[in-house]
């Protein structure tokens, strides 16, 4: 989480200088100047992401596999689907059992994920109203299909990991919803997301990842089935992006224009 939060503020302090001195890097310090090259380096996406993979899954893997029981699978919700193994004597009972707990788990996927999932249409449809009524230069692309599978698995992972020490030490119920909480606080330490909610045109999509973190808890505590949270949280992210994306309606405005 420091880790996060450190990394967070420190985009944030170069974010609004780094467009400001392209034009002026002679006026920039050392350090500065080095920031700027590194951010518009050619291969800097590609480092990005592969620092995003370390952070959101590597460090959950590594504390799985490596770290002496201080992550448990089962607390992660990596439910196990079982297959018939005619060579097993008595495993026709524990495949029923866990069939029947993958059943149970798919049908209150199905009741958390239709109910929230109308809600949150219904504020997106909203939303787009009410920017295409202000006339408000909202444009945007929809997320490809393969990018929005990716930051599911990310954010999916990155909770259900810190949703682990909480429940060791507070139990499930408790324990879940702490993890939320510590969620809750990386983001509130976000300088861009405070920013990103003062701003009408800008806040939908913090909002909307701030309700996928509470429908994930809500299903966790259900289910403990990370699969399923990762397949919906998928779901419902490529469902919004198709309804929130507001076409341009007239030409956009000096403020639009000029904004981060």
């Amino acid at each position: 989480m420091l880790l996060a939060i450190l990394w967070a503020n420190l985009a944030w302090l170069f974010s609004p200088w780094a467009e400001e001195e392209k034009s002026k890097q002679t006026s920039a310090s050392l350090a500065e100047r080095i920031v700027f090259s590194l951010a518009h380096w050619r291969f800097a996406p590609s480092l990005f992401q592969g620092l995003r993979l370390l952070y959101y899954v590597g460090l959950p893997s590594a504390a799985l596999f490596w770290g002496r029981d201080a992550v448990v699978s089962r607390l992660l919700g990596l439910q196990r689907l079982a297959l018939p193994n005619p060579a097993a004597a008595s495993g026709g009972t524990s495949l029923s059992a866990n069939w029947s707990d993958w059943t149970q788990d798919l049908g209150w996927t199905a009741v958390i994920g239709l109910s929230s999932g109308a809600l949150l249409l219904l504020a997106a449809f909203a939303r787009r109203q009410a920017l295409s009524t202000a006339d408000v230069h909202a444009g945007g692309n929809r997320t490809p299909a393969w990018k929005a599978a990716r930051e599911a698995a990310y954010h999916e992972v990155h909770w259900a990991f810190y949703r682990n020490a909480p429940i060791v030490a507070l139990g499930s119920y408790w324990g879940i919803w702490a993890g939320l909480g510590l969620v809750a606080l990386e983001a509130a330490a976000n300088p861009a997301w405070r920013e990103d909610l003062r701003k009408p045109g800008q806040a939908w999509p913090r909002l909307s990842r701030a309700a996928l973190a509470v429908i994930s808890t809500v299903l966790f505590l259900r289910t403990q089935n990370l699969w399923l949270a990762l397949a919906l949280h998928w779901a419902i992210l490529w469902t919004l992006e198709a309804v929130s994306v507001v076409p341009q309606v007239g030409p956009p405005s000096d403020a639009a224009a000029s904004g981060p």
